[in-house]
């Protein structure tokens, strides 16, 4: 086996470490090191180039104007418990994940978690870390994942989540909203299904489960590292904050229609999920039987293949002083971009993310909303290089505490 993978194999030809040729137990090692797979395939391409073997072979359109008002709610609880603690450090990625998750369950459940105005995380988001969390460093080795469902150690907590969902499920889906939510669109495809199957059922959970992640787990992470950059770029908060003002001297609220044409938010946003794109290992994809030719690369039928976002967001050649917060790339200085198409963080074509306008709509309506009332810092206790250290990648990334002081603006500087 050892030869064969190594000498004989249809990717004996792309580079790559040796033991990386030989199992997927490589890939899953260094997705284990610091839960940061995707700081580690970064290295890996900046060693082999393009081409990297890491292992052997192996809804309809949301209306959004439906769940503006929704989102609005959520978004003023928000404010009043960041209000209560301006001037203090406040942990603004707990504090986004009790507000993606309180809108999640609304618009995917239909329930009020409260979780905002508690202040208390809810059971599943631990459940939720832990178990994307082991998907992060199992991923590569997919056999692993097939044997350990019936290992209990492996997935008390992915078992947990799973009943959770189911529970969430069925009590969604014997109380129907009055206004059509995201849920709707997956429920009603299940029904549609003259007599639906066992398999049927567990699809159906598997989209409760693809909802939560992306409609949760993601929003949060990308509100937290553009506050981050926020903080480390005070010129171009306050080039956002001048922007945000203008926007609001004729208005007393928002409405995402308006707020999506702001060209500079959106470059800010866009600059923030480049440097850290919510999947930075990007996902998996299953060439044809055939094979694939990428340029002058051929790439086997059959191959499970990734193109790791991190990684290619950071590339130099794409991307001009790629390490740095240039929001004006997008905007007044294209020639940072040297080809828009590359940049996909929601993903491209028929597997983009259908939740994509309203995560949008979450990012855009929060951060207009905090710098119209607020400037920003990191605490003094909080560092740059403490957050990024414990980045975790589980599929999705996963943010640890950051600090951050929330100091009310002048009301002169408003306009």
């Amino acid at each position: 086996m050892v030869l064969y993978r190594s000498l004989f194999h249809p990717l004996r030809r792309f580079p790559g470490p040796f033991a990386a040729k030989l199992s997927g137990a490589y890939s899953t090692r260094l997705a284990r090191k610091n839960e940061q797979f995707f700081i580690e395939a970064k290295k890996l391409h900046e060693t082999y180039g393009d081409f990297v073997r890491i292992g052997k072979s192996s809804w309809k359109k949301i209306a959004l104007r439906d769940y503006e008002p929704r989102v609005r709610t959520y978004t003023n609880q928000l404010l009043t418990q960041i209000d209560a603690k301006k001037h203090g450090a406040i942990n603004v990625s707990k504090e986004f994940n009790l507000y993606s998750f309180d809108v999640m369950g609304n618009l995917a459940f239909g329930k009020n978690f409260g979780l905002i105005m508690s202040q208390k995380m809810h059971p599943a988001m631990e459940l939720l870390q832990a178990t994307t969390a082991l998907s992060g460093m199992l991923m590569h080795m997919s056999w692993v994942v097939l044997f350990g469902r019936n290992v209990p150690l492996l997935t008390r907590h992915l078992k947990s989540f799973e009943r959770w969902l189911d529970e969430q499920t069925k009590e969604r889906m014997e109380n129907e909203p009055d206004i059509p939510d995201v849920f709707s669109w997956v429920l009603g495809d299940y029904r549609s299904k003259v007599q639906p199957t066992k398999q049927d059922y567990i699809d159906l959970c598997g989209d409760s489960m693809l909802i939560v992640v992306a409609g949760s787990d993601t929003t949060a992470t990308s509100l937290t590292c553009l506050f981050l950059q926020l903080t480390q770029n005070p010129t171009k908060c306050r080039n956002l904050q001048e922007e945000i003002d203008k926007y609001f001297a004729d208005r007393d609220g928002t409405d995402h229609a308006s707020l999506a044409k702001l060209p500079y938010l959106q470059a800010c946003i866009d600059e923030s999920l480049r440097l850290y794109p919510p999947i930075p290992s990007g996902l998996q994809r299953l060439t044809p039987p055939g094979g694939i030719r990428v340029e002058n690369t051929f790439i086997p039928g059959d191959t499970i293949v990734q193109v790791p976002s991190y990684t290619l967001y950071r590339d130099q050649r794409v991307f001009p002083r790629p390490d740095e917060f240039v929001p004006e790339r997008w905007t007044s200085k294209p020639e940072f971009v040297k080809d828009k198409t590359i940049f996909a963080p929601f993903s491209i074509g028929r597997y983009s993310c259908v939740g994509k306008q309203l995560g949008l709509m979450e990012i855009r309506t929060v951060t207009a909303e905090l710098l119209r009332r607020y400037n920003v810092s990191l605490a003094p206790d909080q560092s740059v290089k403490a957050f990024t250290d414990k980045l975790v990648d589980g599929f999705t990334l996963t943010c640890p505490k950051l600090d951050i002081i929330f100091t009310p603006r002048d009301k002169g500087s408003q306009g």
